[in-house]
């Protein structure tokens, strides 16, 4: 694995097809469609189908997943670069940890290995981020590695017959 993608305690690597069950899980979490605008499960096929054939460009794809692993190897989630634009270098960015791994550095730290690749490699100047309104985790961790708020988009998303609004934060990278 590239060194450039790890720390001491994480890597983050491409998607294989091996991954496929574990991502089939993490999207399957009903209580996270919320957060990912979701509002039917993907099903395995589909999971497989996508990491059979992930694109690895992501300027061709527009966006870039990768599997968070811990020193052990352990897949412990995944960090997303989305909506990217060659264009204007920029992307927004989502970083999902299994819950028996928050609270431990590892979101933090994969984020900032995510920025070093988005500044060093695929040489992004800012990234963005939403969170919808009640998911303070993400808030907090997003705040920590220095974004900053952007602003809201007031009852922007529904789930049910509830309404949540988006918060935007933003971080430059250069």
């Amino acid at each position: 694995m590239n060194r450039f993608l790890s720390d001491d305690n994480l890597t983050l690597r491409p998607v294989e097809p091996a991954d496929a069950e574990f991502m089939w899980c993490v999207e399957s979490d009903s209580l996270q469609w919320v957060q990912n605008s979701l509002v039917a499960p993907f099903s395995r096929e589909n999971i497989l189908q996508y990491a059979c054939n992930y694109e690895a460009d992501p300027y061709l794809a527009e966006q870039l997943r990768l599997i968070i692993v811990d020193k052990s190897d352990k897949r412990i989630g995944i960090a997303d670069l989305y909506e990217l634009s060659p264009q204007h270098h920029t992307s927004m960015v989502g970083i999902y940890i299994l819950p028996e791994f928050r609270n431990a550095g590892n979101g933090i730290n994969a984020l900032n290995l995510l920025e070093q690749y988005a500044l060093n490699i695929l040489n992004l100047r800012q990234l963005g981020a939403k969170i919808v309104d009640g998911n303070d985790l993400s808030m907090q961790l997003f705040l920590k590695a220095g974004y900053e708020w952007s602003g809201t988009l007031k009852n922007w998303i529904q789930s049910g017959r509830q309404t949540f609004s988006l918060h935007i934060l933003q971080k430059a990278l250069m």
